[in-house]
């Protein structure tokens, strides 16, 4: 069975060299089985940049057994599903689905690694559908900033080439470069293979061995890489976008992953930019408004790394913040933090570590990560207890090592903004002296929920799972658009973004630094159909979160001067929204389907409702909304179910709901004829959406409509496959199925070239009218009937999905067991159903088209 690294965790090198991890996790009756490539976009040569991505593209598009669509189609059919992504250090392939994969996943992966046949006519199509990639990320601010700043911050180091590469490159790249290329690296010795799921370790070791220990063996080159000297002065970047928003970066250099600072860069992130209670929040966000959002985190690969703080501000704002932020960076070599402080920021490190267990996927990559870069799956233990022991002096002389001025670079993305290298290292130069002067095997039973109706109507759902040490907790309301109108459209964003952020006996800051403390979150949504509340905390503090959730429902403040201060934030994710082609285009399809439903509206609100909206507003809409006779609570994880239930008996029992009623949903107008609308838009690509009025989420129609959709969609449907696959008109084709509380769009979508509008256009009409004149096949109907179930399954796996699952079901009228329902249903969709569906709803004299038409940048 190989080396069993510790319970239940078992590590193998075959005799080719290729190494075997296997990890028994029976959370959930679904398996991770991930294969992972010691190559990634820093071993190629600057001649077929971008070789190493296009080869994760072309893995998966027929080998000399299976063709183009088969491998994705009979993963689907498992009900799984199939994915790569490349990085600068590694290639991982993986696949994710019901426990009962495993042999499957193992079979189709190292059949794609070792026999793809890389079809000459497939590459030329794959060109394509990674040069509309490119296209795509062109039309996000904060991927084309980012790539400009590292290409500044590298001065040799290969990570400064993106690993998408040029067009120039991808477009000479040839079958020939692409099959030396998998010779020399995709050897034996390069590659793990990483499974964790519901299952026995001592069979997957075996089916490892049967399916990929027949390769012969081969040594890997070996690659040297040149020594990064970063940069050795102040260095600006500056792009020129028209967008509404104004982006900044920040990098500095940082460890790799292999060094002892290491772990210390990550809490140094969490403490500067993790949560509201963090230093740079608190200080450009709240004390100063000088930013709508920033964050920080901690690039440690194999090689060298970046400490980056990037964020989103008033474009007149963003050197100021730059200056700012780098305060409070360098005050990290000259201050200690405080115990206190120190301890908060490894709370949250240590419990993202923890949620990120709940999902077989994460624990994969973690042991995928760590074998890769150190060569020992459990280093990541091992970084975790290297975090327990960090101390202020640590912080410091880690800060003093990497925080150097004159390595800073910074780069900004606005419409008229600059930032001259000069007037950088002034501010460089500023904020360090600024720095200075601041003194201050089987399955375990399965536990049914406890369901209970509180005397105030409240409706509780405890769920036990005593896995994991972490605690979930979703409160879910009806409202969200569906209550709003065009005078008061960001109501519930406003509410909760508002309602968790102070209560009357906790400030905004004190509760912040409360709640994350405990290694916890405590945040507000809102969407079409509801509106709440969900936290996560670990379970060693739940007590103390749990009293802190209950302020938090019970005793909000909404004071003035948070109002002011989400103002802005609201507002820029308007503007980031702005700023996205693709999502503009989104916003226009659900405005013209719906008019003058209330879906209709803009999910993120309306600026001009943000800018006069007043905390008397949210506390008459909290009184209204929030409120025991239509809530649902629902809590999962490590818990005592009568243990909660009686501290919520005692904690609600003053909580009433008012006399009114809540409003009654309305009636949406029918759609009779064509909505045809033109968006123009400074874009690379052309985004197209096609769309068909349905019923809502009670409607009978409904699970024919998912199977159809499911027909459609996803890397072995019939759009990727046709559209993408055979014609490589898109990087991005797919179909989506929204529903509401009385009526729902089944929609198509494609991102082309300009020039590829008419084409992408027809072809979508033409997959519509395939599959209403003939219909699909039981194949098919199999395949997207496992999809959904797996898919279902797999997205269940955390503490806080299975919360909010259950919560949104109830809330909704569907019933808290809706999870059991549902299945039934899709699994008993027949052929016959699923065609009538399309006929009924896929008309050609009733549909909605808009299209975002690229116009020049200005």
């Amino acid at each position: 069975m190989g080396l069993e690294l510790k319970p239940g965790v078992h590590k193998h090198t075959l005799s080719n060299g290729l190494t075997a991890i296997v990890e028994e996790n029976h959370r959930a009756p679904v398996v991770a089985v991930q294969v992972w490539v010691k190559v990634g976009s820093i071993y190629e040569d600057e001649k077929v940049a971008g070789i190493t991505h296009l080869i994760e593209h072309m893995i998966f598009k027929g080998t000399q057994t299976r063709g183009p669509g088969e491998i994705a189609s009979t993963i689907e059919g498992y009900g799984g599903y199939i994915n790569a992504f490349t990085s600068y250090d590694y290639t991982c392939y993986y696949i994710v689905g019901p426990r009962e994969i495993l042999e499957v996943a193992l079979d189709i992966l190292s059949d794609a690694l070792f026999n793809s046949v890389f079809d000459p006519k497939e590459l030329e199509r794959e060109k394509e559908v990674v040069l509309e990639e490119m296209r795509m990320r062109e039309d996000r601010p904060m991927i084309v900033l980012s790539e400009e700043v590292l290409k500044t911050a590298y001065q040799k180091y290969p990570y400064r080439r993106p690993i998408i590469g040029y067009e120039s490159t991808v477009k000479k790249i040839t079958r020939r470069d692409i099959l030396e290329y998998i010779k020399k690296f995709y050897v034996p010795e390069n590659i793990a293979v990483v499974v964790v799921g519901d299952i026995e370790s001592e069979k997957a070791l075996a089916l490892i061995e049967q399916y990929f220990g027949k390769v012969p063996r081969k040594k890997p080159p070996k690659t040297i890489f040149p020594k990064e000297p970063y940069v050795t002065s102040p260095q600006s970047v500056v792009v020129k976008r028209p967008v509404e928003e104004g982006y900044f970066e920040i990098v500095l250099p940082a460890p790799p992953l292999t060094e002892k600072e290491a772990p210390i860069m990550d809490v140094i992130a969490a403490l500067l930019g993790e949560g509201r209670s963090s230093r740079l929040y608190l200080k450009l966000r709240r004390e100063l408004s000088l930013v709508n959002s920033i964050e920080a985190s901690a690039f440690t690969p194999a090689g060298p790394g970046l400490f980056e703080i990037y964020g989103t501000a008033p474009p007149e704002n963003l050197r100021a913040a730059i200056k700012e932020a780098l305060i409070e960076v360098f005050r990290l070599k000259y201050q200690p933090v405080s115990e206190e402080e120190l301890s908060k920021a490894k709370i949250q490190v240590l419990s993202d570590f923890v949620y990120g267990r709940e999902s077989m996927e994460g624990e994969a990559r973690k042991l995928g990560t760590f074998e890769m870069v150190t060569g020992d799956p459990l280093a990541a233990d091992r970084y975790l207890e290297a975090i327990k022991r960090i101390t202020p002096e640590a912080i410091l002389h880690a800060a003093q090592k990497y925080f150097k001025p004159d390595k800073v670079v910074s780069g900004i993305l606005a419409q008229n903004e600059s930032l001259d290298p000069k007037l950088l290292a002034e501010m460089v130069k500023e904020a360090e002296l600024a720095a200075q002067g601041i003194s201050t095997g089987e399955m375990a039973p399965v536990i049914p929920p406890t369901y209970r109706i509180l005397n105030n109507g409240l409706r509780v759902i405890i769920l036990p799972l005593k896995d994991v040490p972490s605690v979930a907790i979703s409160l879910v309301f009806p409202g969200g658009v569906r209550y709003e109108t065009p005078e008061t459209n960001g109501l519930f964003r406003a509410l909760t973004t508002i309602w968790p952020r102070a209560t009357r006996k906790h400030s905004a800051e004190a509760l912040a630094t409360l709640i994350e403390s405990l290694g916890g979150k405590i945040t507000g949504f809102s969407g079409r159909n509801t509106f709440g509340l969900e936290a996560t905390f670990l379970s060693e503090n739940f007590d103390q979160g749990l009293d802190l959730f209950l302020e938090v429902l019970l005793k909000p403040a909404f004071p003035d001067k948070e109002i002011e201060k989400a103002r802005p934030e609201l507002i820029s994710a308007l503007l980031r929204q702005e700023d996205q082609p693709l999502q503009v285009a989104l916003r226009e399809f659900y405005r013209v389907m719906f008019a003058p439903h209330p879906y209709s509206l803009n999910v993120l609100g309306s600026k001009e409702f943000f800018e006069k909206v007043t905390a008397e507003d949210l506390r008459r809409a909290y009184t209204k909304y929030v409120r025991p006779d239509t809530g649902v609570l629902a809590i999962v994880g490590d818990v005592n179910p009568e243990k909660v239930l009686s501290k919520l008996e005692k904690a609600l029992r003053d909580w009433q709901a008012p006399p009114n009623p809540t409003p009654e949903d309305l009636q949406p107008s029918p759609l009779e004829a064509p909505r045809i609308t033109t968006v123009p838009k400074p874009s690379e690509q052309t985004h197209i959406l096609l769309g068909f009025r349905t019923g809502g989420l009670n409607d009978p129609d409904r699970y024919a409509l998912e199977v159809l959709n499911a027909v459609l969609a996803g890397q072995g449907g019939r759009l990727f496959r046709s559209l993408r696959d055979q014609e490589a008109l898109a990087y991005s084709v797919t179909s989506f199925l929204t529903l509401g509380t009385n009526t729902g769009a089944l929609a198509f979508y494609i991102g082309c070239a300009p020039e590829k509008k008419d084409q992408a256009l027809s072809g979508l009409w033409r997959e519509i009218n395939k599959i209403k004149e003939r219909g699909l096949t039981e194949e098919e109907l199999s395949r997207a009937k496992n999809w959904l179930v797996g898919r279902y399954e797999t997205e269940l796996q955390t503490n806080l999905s299975q919360a909010m699952d259950r919560a949104l079901n109830e809330a909704l009228g569907l019933g808290f067991n809706y999870f059991y329902r549902y299945i039934e249903n899709i699994k008993n969709v027949k052929l016959e159903e699923v065609l009538a569906a399309a006929r009924k709803y896929l008309e050609d004299e009733a549909y909605v088209l808009v299209t975002l038409e690229p116009i020049e940048y200005q």
